[in-house]
């Protein structure tokens, strides 16, 4: 089993999720696109793994790989083959899905609570997820639901938190990849308040565990999908 990952900057990787991937025994390729390196074409792996990034889904002019990847990514996405978005990675999935992608009021940094919507708790990999549970948010824009796509996790503040399309394609706006590493990464530079790191790092001990035993109660199942209908697929 092979899984793409397509990174948009050197300090969002994938952080737990390939963790996850190759205790499952699946082959994990990066292509850093940041790095200015070939876009590889998804169609010779088995899922796609789209990371966040600060950039906006509609800045090709500055991030030039945008356009090509946005090509893969609506080709693959429409094919309905296995995608998965973060933060970035989901507003592309929005995007290339037709679904409009703006700035929000309001920057998110930090803790939030989100809620799992009555679809959600139907949904095979999301109902077992507590009814509310905290995320680390860092966005401040945000995605209208694309058509024939199924909104699984709201928010008071930017309604649109994760959405599936299809059977196995999901886009969470949120980090449940998150590490502790990444958080110091993140915190220790990009101009954040000290007052808002004091706020992150009070709770970061109590949240991130449960962050983690989330993304591999949705993991595990969604990949152990993919492996039994693999050979379907090929």
């Amino acid at each position: 089993m092979k899984a793409l990952l397509y990174t948009h900057h050197p300090e969002e990787g994938s952080g737990l999720l390939k963790a996850i991937l190759r205790e499952r025994g699946w082959e994990v390729k990066e292509a850093k696109l940041w790095k200015g390196e070939p876009i590889p074409e998804p169609r010779s792996f088995h899922l796609l793994i789209l990371m966040g990034g600060p950039m906006s889904v509609h800045d090709e002019d500055v991030y030039s790989f945008l356009l090509e990847e946005k090509q893969f990514v609506r080709r693959w996405v429409v094919q309905g083959n296995p995608t998965l978005g973060i933060c970035l990675g989901a507003q592309l999935i929005a995007d290339c899905l037709g679904a409009r992608v703006y700035r929000g009021d309001k920057e998110e940094l930090g803790w939030y609570e989100t809620t799992v919507t009555e679809e959600g708790k139907n949904d095979p990999f999301i109902r077992g997820f507590p009814p509310r549970f905290p995320v680390f948010q860092w966005h401040s824009e945000t995605f209208e639901i694309p058509e024939d796509a199924i909104l699984l996790v709201t928010a008071p503040d930017y309604p649109h938190q994760a959405f599936r399309f299809s059977d196995v394609t999901y886009a969470f706006q949120f980090h449940l990849e998150v590490t502790e590493k990444m958080l110091h990464t993140w915190l220790s530079g990009n101009g954040v308040a000290e007052e808002k790191k004091q706020d992150i790092n009070a709770t970061r001990q109590r949240h991130l565990p449960l962050i983690h035993k989330l993304c591999r109660s949705f993991m595990h199942p969604f990949l152990g999908k993919i492996e039994r209908e693999t050979g379907t697929r090929d």
